[in-house]
């Protein structure tokens, strides 16, 4: 007898710790970012970039990296999104002549970047086709690395999607982005500064469809045409604010024959 109220005191105790881990895992929470204050919010963002930038077999290999701060702008809070432009751009980019990266970065400090539920907008859609013979799209990253918030109440496990399209200007040509980000909930727990975040991970795909022009059909598209990546991403559930984020993308298919781009970008926020 006393045996089995051991026993049926055991089960109890394992019944109510699995009772309470469950009830964690159900546990909804709000995925959202609150921009009331985004005008002060300064972030740093950084992309490296490595592979090689003519035919495969030329033994070339290259190395970049981009440094700058992205600087919520002033503007109407109730608009929803966080507007924010380039401050203190840092290119390293030895394989471009010093006119090509001077030019690049000031492209990229009158670029201005929009956060929403909706995902990233960007004020130029253009990219900068030629840069590592097309294979580095430079404008794109702050899309590749910042997530799209569902602005819902989620359970870990749960997933969105987003999917975005943009205008592209090519030499002789035009043609239209798609990038496609199926986001998860992957878990809810404090960090080693004690915030309780959520933890947030994607995967995405690129492609680029070409118009072809007619009268120019040889022509050779110097421009990323596909591509694929993962994510990760940490949100402060109490401010709702991202804190920050990082990806890694692949350019699969390009332009350029044998052309092969990996990019590594990291999103942090500055306090």
């Amino acid at each position: 007898m006393k045996r089995n109220s051991v026993s049926w005191a055991v089960f109890a105790v394992v019944f109510a710790m699995l009772s309470v881990a469950g009830c964690g895992r159900r546990e909804r929470v709000r995925i959202e970012i609150d921009f009331s204050k985004a005008a002060e919010w300064r972030y740093m963002l950084g992309a490296d970039v490595y592979g090689t930038p003519t035919a495969a077999d030329s033994g070339q290999y290259f190395s970049g990296s981009l440094r700058a701060y992205l600087q919520g702008l002033p503007g109407d809070a109730s608009a929803g999104p966080l507007r924010c432009g380039f401050a203190d751009v840092n290119l390293i980019a030895p394989f471009l002549s010093e006119t090509e990266r001077a030019d690049v970065v000031r492209r990229l400090s009158e670029l201005r970047v929009a956060v929403s539920e909706n995902g990233v907008t960007l004020s130029d859609t253009s990219g900068i086709p030629g840069v590592l013979s097309g294979g580095w799209d430079i404008l794109r990253a702050p899309a590749r690395v910042i997530p799209a918030m569902p602005n819902a109440d989620m359970t870990v496990g749960s997933s969105w999607e987003r999917e975005q399209r943009f205008p592209i200007s090519i030499p002789n040509g035009e043609a239209e982005g798609l990038m496609y980000q199926l986001y998860s909930l992957d878990s809810i727990y404090r960090n080693e500064t004690g915030i309780r975040v959520a933890a947030i991970s994607w995967t995405f795909t690129y492609r680029v469809a070409v118009k072809e022009n007619k009268e120019d059909g040889k022509r050779k598209i110097m421009y990323p045409l596909m591509g694929s990546g993962r994510g990760n991403a940490e949100l402060d559930l109490a401010r709702k604010k991202l804190v920050k984020s990082q990806a890694t993308f692949q350019v699969t298919q390009s332009g350029v024959t044998g052309v092969e781009i990996n990019e590594v970008a990291h999103f942090e926020i500055v306090e």
